[in-house]
């Protein structure tokens, strides 16, 4: 059972949440914490994606004492990847106030294969698979151009969502233009995304605010603390 909530309930939640008598520690990769007892699941918190990063296997009582989670970031980067197209974003208090389109060649048109992909067993001796290439470079390259640009640096945090090839190949094309990673936080949209475009950046643009609670035995939910309600941002 998923439950969904915003920030602004999360820390009286999770301060009662930290009370009960829970094994309640961190899974740093997926930025939640995970609930169990005697060895099994009881539930998984994923937290805010603005909310401070964890250290792996603390526990949520030290999380609470070492952060503070009244603070709330408001504008960050959004970017959306698939082969061939790309829609990064600044969003402001849920709202995307600016965002690019970028559309390059990389798919082969007889079975929509890129070809990054399809270099793994074909090479790239004709034409069109070098084509296809020099468009895959232009399409990482505009990307991280536009990452180091003064508006997306004044962002400390980038949410994205992408294949995990095209994600390497973006950190490949920004260590090559001197790009510094480092000086943003970087946290994976845990949401379905249809399409790299405009309009799926609108509609996740509230993502960052919700905290997901995914409870695994439902028999336990009388054990928890009331959960907060769903409410629209």
């Amino acid at each position: 059972m998923l439950f969904k909530f915003l920030h602004s309930d999360c820390p009286a939640f999770f301060q009662q949440l930290a009370e009960i008598d829970l094994s309640i520690s961190a899974d740093t990769e997926k930025h939640s914490f995970i609930a169990s007892l005697e060895g099994k699941k009881i539930f998984s918190l994923r937290l805010p994606l603005f909310y401070p990063t964890l250290i792996e296997k603390e526990k949520l009582w030290q999380y609470l004492e070492r952060v503070s989670l009244q603070e709330t970031q408001d504008k960050w980067t959004v970017l959306l990847m698939e082969a061939g197209r790309a829609a990064i974003g600044i969003s402001q208090d849920g709202r995307v106030i600016k965002h690019k389109n970028i559309r390059k060649y990389m798919v082969r048109k007889k079975n929509g294969k890129a070809q990054l992909t399809h270099l793994k067993s074909k090479g790239k001796s004709r034409y069109g698979s070098r084509l296809r290439l020099r468009e895959a470079e232009a399409f990482f390259d505009e990307i991280i151009e536009r990452l180091q640009s003064d508006e997306h640096q004044a962002s400390s945090h980038i949410f994205y969502n992408c294949p995990v090839r095209l994600k390497s190949c973006l950190d490949e094309a920004g260590r090559e233009l001197g790009f510094n990673e480092a000086n943003f936080t970087w946290r994976r949209l845990g949401v379905n995304v249809k399409e790299a475009s405009f309009d799926e950046l609108k509609r996740h643009a509230l993502e960052p605010y919700y905290c997901r609670l995914t409870l695994e035995d439902e028999n336990f939910r009388d054990r928890l603390p009331p959960i907060p309600e769903y409410k629209k941002y």
